[in-house]
Order: structure tokens, then sequence, then C-alpha cells
């Protein structure tokens, strides 16, 4: 969903924590197809894990009432390889502000038109 990727890119550079859209390339589609069921969560060689993890998790993103479901799949590292103001070196939230952000800034402007009536 084009919308949802850029209120989150956007919503990441407001609170300093950048993320990056990666394509959902066709050419990784095969990997994600299972030997033993129809599809795998862990493809062989541990290549593309990013593009195919969302692979594997858009085919969970079912339309509801004919229409598409927005979905995001975050993939992060979630470690500090060094220390800086307010983030110390180690475990890190990486993607948790910018997502908190996104939705806080969403339901902030439906409780604004829903007041206006």
């Amino acid at each position: 969903d084009d919308r949802l990727a850029a209120d989150i890119l956007a919503a990441g550079q407001r609170a300093e924590d950048p993320l990056w859209r990666l394509p959902l390339w066709d050419g990784y589609r095969s990997m994600v197809e299972g030997s033993q069921a129809d599809l795998t969560n862990s493809p062989e060689g541990g290549y593309a894990g990013a593009i195919t993890a969302a692979l594997f998790l858009e085919h969970f993103a079912t339309p509801a009432k004919g229409r598409p479901v927005p979905w995001a799949h975050v993939d992060l590292m979630a470690w500090n390889l060094k220390s800086r103001p307010g983030r110390p070196m180690g475990g890190e939230a990486m993607g948790l502000r910018a997502m908190a952000a996104m939705i806080l800034e969403r339901f902030a402007k439906g409780a604004r038109r829903s007041r206006r009536g």
C-alpha cells in the first residue's frame, strides 16, 4: 500500500527513526514456495530474508470485502552498533518510534474528523 508506506517513511523521518521501503520483487516469490507445504517462511540459502519474509506475509493480507488490506512488514536489526545521545550501544527498538508516530498521527487525524461531525 503506497499510502501506508509513505506515511510510515515520513513518520520515521520526523521521529529520527529512518526506514526504507524494500520491493516485493517477483524474482523472489519462488523462494517462499514450500516443498512440504504450500509456503515456507524460511527459504533455503538465507538470502533476501527481509523481502522473502514480506512476500510470505503478503499471502495472509487478504482483501476484506473486496478491498485491499493495507499492511506493512518492518524487518529490523534492533541493535545499535555504537552509542549516540539517548540511544546507547546495544538493544534498540528500531522502527518502533516510526510506527508509533505514524499510528498516533493517523488516529489523531481520525479523532479530529469525528469530533467535527
